[in-house]
């Protein structure tokens, strides 16, 4: 990492209030013209969790100390950029109030410790195929129709686009007793227990269905293996969107199981005649210990066809596992409380990176960059969809910063529908 040389100027026509900070936008250079500073967040960010009140905006031009014509003190450093340009790193202070000047400056140094030369990795959106589809339909139902559009349950999207939908029209239903006769209701990606689409049908409702093609083929088969008077076990977890559709077209007939020691306690009608499948969301792996414990239980134990298998969790799960590896330091975009984030922690952690949840670019503390030349970025499912943007702005402002895209994609041959 490289250091930039931290200056004292003057900025004649900034003016600000004693117990505040300025954190410029844009800084104008005598020779050089505006300059840009893409890092004001990350100055910001560290002012306020001091206590210092801050606020944002371009400084004008600078000038040296010794002018005569008044205005805030100013401490900017320089760095370069990528494309041959330069930004600058700058707060600036009312001269009168010392707290203020001082803690401007220790910002501008803290920050200027850490410039450099970076890559920066990012994993892909944590939204599958399925759920992005199903979003889309959702957002041209509304744009169609001057009347309301409902939702059954929840949608698998991000705060900001569950809000963003709610303005425009969209309804989201726990029940159908919620949605009006004649309504268009959207059925979401991880799909509907069959008696909720029946209803539905029944009470002349305009059904759009946004069921995940891979959801779709699981209820299907859950239909046909109760038709034939099987017993199933679904492998995945109570409580997930995607259960109560699979499991709701066998109602009566499906135990779900997420761990090898919860199969001890299955009851079946017929050793002989059990089945299972795999719940979409969770990664495959994760999935074959639990196989293993129920085929040493029920030998006759019939499995799903492999092309079946959802790899959307396996392929997000291996790319923050690939990414962290070659990573010193690794962002997650979301929430703090976010479970996801939590999650996608542990998979950097686990594989020896730092991880630090990011709420927003303000949230990005100088230490931990420190020794990084290489830093991951991944988004959990909390975040909105502009944060991870925001977050490769604000580090571009360091110094030159190349950015990669990393995934890892599992794609089975011949298969209809979303890639996994």
């Amino acid at each position: 990492m490289n250091r930039s040389t931290v200056r004292e100027l003057l900025a004649p026509d900034a003016q600000v209030a004693p117990g505040e900070v300025l954190v410029p936008t844009e800084v104008g250079d005598p020779v050089r013209g505006p300059l840009r500073s893409p890092a004001a967040p990350l100055v910001g960010g560290t002012l306020r969790r001091k206590g210092t009140r801050v606020t944002f905006g371009p400084a004008g031009p600078c000038a040296d100390p010794g002018d005569r014509r008044g205005g805030a003190a100013l401490y900017l450093a320089t760095c370069p950029q990528r494309d041959g340009g330069t930004a600058v790193l700058a707060a600036a202070a009312n001269p009168v109030d010392r707290v203020a000047v001082a803690a401007a400056r220790a910002a501008v140094e803290e920050w200027s410790a850490v410039t450099g030369t970076r890559r920066l990795l990012a994993a892909d959106s944590p939204w599958c195929d399925g759920a992005t589809q199903a979003l889309a339909a959702v957002r041209a139902a509304v744009a169609g129709r001057n009347s309301a559009v409902y939702v059954y349950g929840e949608l698998a999207a991000d705060p900001d686009a569950i809000a963003g939908l709610a303005a425009e029209g969209a309804v989201f239903a726990r029940s159908l007793d919620e949605v009006p006769a004649g309504a268009a209701l959207v059925l979401p990606a991880h799909g509907v227990p069959a008696d909720v689409r029946a209803e539905a049908a029944a009470r002349g409702l305009e059904v759009i269905d946004a069921t995940c093609p891979l959801v779709a083929g699981l209820q299907a088969d859950a239909r046909a293996l109760a038709e034939r008077g099987d017993d199933l076990v679904l492998i995945g977890q109570e409580g997930h969107r995607a259960v109560a559709g699979i499991a709701g077209q066998a109602p009566g007939r499906t135990a779900v199981v997420s761990s090898p020691g919860s199969t001890a306690t299955l009851r079946v009608t017929d050793a002989r005649r059990v089945s299972y499948l795999l719940q979409p969301g969770i990664p495959v792996e994760d999935a074959a210990p639990v196989a293993a414990a129920l085929r040493s239980r029920f030998p006759a134990v019939r499995g799903p066809h492999p092309d079946g298998f959802c790899y959307a969790a396996s392929d997000r799960a291996e790319s923050i596992r690939v990414i962290a590896s070659a990573c010193d330091a690794m962002l997650v975009a979301g929430a703090a409380d976010s479970p996801d984030s939590r999650h996608v922690c542990g998979l950097a952690r686990d594989r020896g990176a730092r991880a630090y949840v990011i709420a927003q670019a303000g949230d990005i503390a100088a230490d931990m960059l420190h020794g990084a030349s290489a830093i991951g970025l991944a988004e959990s499912t909390s975040a909105g969809p502009a944060l991870a943007r925001q977050v490769t702005e604000a580090l571009s402002g360091l110094g030159p910063l190349s950015v990669a895209r990393r995934r890892v994609v599992t794609e089975v041959t011949g298969r209809p529908g979303v890639r996994a």
